[in-house]
């Protein structure tokens, strides 16, 4: 978006809003906007999809405690957010019960190739990450504790890859993943 205007003040206001916000895009990356705004509704659709059966086969997994997405019939705002909405979105979340056991899982599934570790959602691609050491890293132990943020979460964001893989990996990853810390790397002396 180009603005022009004569005030020098509002001029280092827009400025300052168009570089915070990031709303000062290039003309190639408005028409990558607009190509990609026409088909968002099928690859939405393709990806929450596939999100409901990530979410469904996590939970049959005896090492996941618990799944957060809101398109599962037993998750507790699922009323409430079918009248609300037309679908559940991409992102599901899950509980190991055990921080080591998250991670190794997270790097699992990084290093399959099928995801990717990010903080970002709503790609193509699907994405793995850890909450509470990348997204929420910042946020003061004491209001984690008070507001009961699992350390272990693991979060993902579904793309439109083949659901069948997704869940593939994930399970493998949960199946072969060790819930302990890795040994320390040796470092010699020299």
């Amino acid at each position: 978006m180009q603005v022009s205007c004569n005030d020098e003040v509002l001029a280092k206001q827009l400025y300052f809003t168009q570089n915070a916000e990031g709303t000062g895009l290039a003309p190639f990356d408005c028409w990558l906007l607009l190509r990609g705004l026409k088909t968002m509704p099928l690859r939405l659709e393709r990806a929450m999809a596939s999100a409901l059966s990530v979410a469904k086969a996590l939970q049959t997994h005896p090492r996941v405690t618990q799944v957060f997405y809101a398109g599962l019939r037993d998750h507790d705002g699922y009323a409430t957010h079918c009248k609300q909405s037309r679908g559940a979105g991409v992102v599901v979340c899950f509980t190991t019960g055990n921080y080591h056991l998250s991670t190794a899982v997270a790097s699992a599934c990084a290093a399959s190739g099928l995801f990717k570790i990010t903080v970002s959602f709503g790609s193509v691609n699907s994405l793995v990450s850890l909450p509470g050491d990348m997204s929420h890293a910042s946020i003061p132990d004491d209001v984690k504790s008070d507001r009961a943020f699992p350390t272990d979460m693991v979060r993902l964001s579904i793309g439109i890859e083949s659901p069948s893989d997704l869940i593939r990996v994930l399970l493998d990853s949960l199946t072969k993943a060790s819930p302990h810390p890795p040994p320390p790397v040796a470092v010699a002396k020299l």
